[in-house]
């Protein structure tokens, strides 16, 4: 089967079960929600409806043990350690251009927008699979 990735958009490649954060809530509390939701990222809420100011990963927590003790998870907010902006894009935005935004800004995960709301989350996995099963 031969997958045209410039035909796909991201709405349709996108995972739809969004997972949230609050930025003052410790990092642990963030890792243990992403273990028992199985995701690798959460959103993180705005001050406002349509704030998104970040995107906390398990890569953003495991680049804290570079420098910090595992219990630092306990002290740790997620506003501490998110990813900031989060990279975003829009739904009709075809697959390979998120492919190459994804390459050049160095994320595996970026949400999906329609207009300011988010609707979903686009992963390197989502692209993998939709590549390899099509």
């Amino acid at each position: 089967m031969n997958t045209d990735l410039r035909s796909i958009r991201a709405e349709q490649a996108m995972a739809k079960d969004i997972a949230w954060a609050e930025p003052h809530e410790t990092a642990r509390q963030a890792a243990h929600r992403m273990r028992e939701r199985k995701v690798r990222a959460l959103l993180v809420r705005g001050a406002g409806p349509n704030d998104l100011p970040g995107i906390l990963t398990s890569k953003d927590l495991v680049n804290l043990f570079g420098t910090q003790e595992v219990s630092a998870l306990d002290v740790v907010t997620v506003a501490d350690v998110m990813t900031r902006p989060a990279i975003c894009v829009g739904k009709d935005v075809h697959l390979v251009d998120c492919i190459n935004l994804m390459r050049m800004s160095g994320v595996r995960r970026m949400p999906v927008l329609d207009g300011v709301h988010v609707i979903g989350v686009l992963s390197s996995s989502d692209v993998f699979r939709i590549a390899i099963d099509g």
